[in-house]
């Protein structure tokens, strides 16, 4: 590897052990909110088990009539305290699997740094006091503008891969509520009936899903393209669970159609948000390439002044 490329490979190492440095304080917040909600799951099954089994309780609520109504209530507890604990699991297991990834590339990196250091400490020995002022001023000015280019690139390519975590989430969304849309549709109008619903509220359930780590993607994308000098991108909005919740105890035509036209506003919304996606990555690998050509060029007059001096008298 050439010592310019080498040089550039290391000028990233500040910019990926900041990201790290945040990363296991995420970390940190997901894995302590796991087990928080894995406790809390543990608790409703209790409860579940409880009710199930043959107590004092449990007879009163037969002897009343309230058995029934307590024990779903209870389920409905347990099965919701189970869904926010998977989502958290799953959450925690995309951040270990970025954080492993992100630090085998740091790792890689501290190793190509040690031979930089190496080589550059080659160079300075053979070209010490070789440099004549001109020369020098020249060289250092060209130091300072390439630094500032890498870290440019940096930041843009860690909002490029924040992007591209992203968008395919998004799209999985759209995917799902597009689905989900034509079975409310069939429902609505045709009384579908069991299978109708259970068919829609499985793709509600996937979108939902997806919802939250779409969620944990944008946060991580917009606060990427913050560090991005000179641009700006509208559109990037969540998409907040009080308007995306679905919930319905009542099978009439009136409830299917506010359901309907709920998944078309989150269908709408997250249609607007790929777009917003997109336009980002666009307006990104623009700006990249402007700083690969910015840097060419900074490297061309960098070669140009060493075989300069390599072919003046030396002092």
């Amino acid at each position: 590897m050439q010592i310019l490329e080498l040089r550039d490979r290391v000028l990233t190492l500040p910019a990926l052990e900041k990201r790290l440095a945040a990363l296991t304080q995420e970390l940190q917040n997901a894995n302590d909110e796991v087990s928080n909600l894995l406790r809390q799951y543990k608790r409703e099954s209790l409860d579940v088990e409880r009710m199930q089994q043959d107590s004092f309780s449990a007879f009163l609520l037969r002897l009343i009539g309230r058995y029934e109504d307590k024990l779903e209530q209870e389920q409905r507890e347990e099965i919701n305290a189970k869904i926010a604990y998977d989502r958290a699991a799953a959450h925690l297991d995309h951040l270990v699997r970025e954080k492993d990834a992100l630090a085998s590339r740091i790792s890689a990196l501290r190793a190509d740094e040690k031979a930089y250091q190496r080589e550059l400490e080659n160079r300075r020995h053979e070209l010490s006091g070789k440099f004549s002022q001109p020369d020098g001023i020249r060289y250092a000015e060209l130091e300072k503008e390439r630094n500032a280019i890498i870290s440019q690139m940096t930041e843009i390519e860690e909002a490029l891969r924040a992007a591209s975590r992203a968008r395919p989430t998004a799209e999985k969304i759209a995917n799902s509520l597009d689905s989900a849309q034509g079975w409310a549709t069939y429902d609505a109008f045709t009384r579908g009936g069991i299978i109708s619903h259970m068919a829609k509220y499985s793709h509600i359930d996937e979108a939902e899903a997806n919802f939250n780590v779409l969620s944990h993607n944008l946060r991580e994308l917009k606060s990427e393209l913050s560090d991005v000098q000179g641009l700006t991108v509208s559109g990037l909005t969540e998409i907040s669970s009080g308007q995306r919740t679905i919930d319905f105890w009542f099978d009439n035509i009136f409830t299917d159609l506010s359901v309907r036209g709920q998944i078309r506003d989150n269908a709408e919304q997250v249609a607007q948000l790929i777009t917003s996606i997109r336009n980002a990555e666009a307006m990104l690998q623009a700006k990249l390439r402007e700083l690969e050509s910015a840097l060419e060029k900074n490297r061309r007059s960098e070669e140009e002044l060493l075989l300069s001096i390599s072919k003046k008298d030396l002092k």
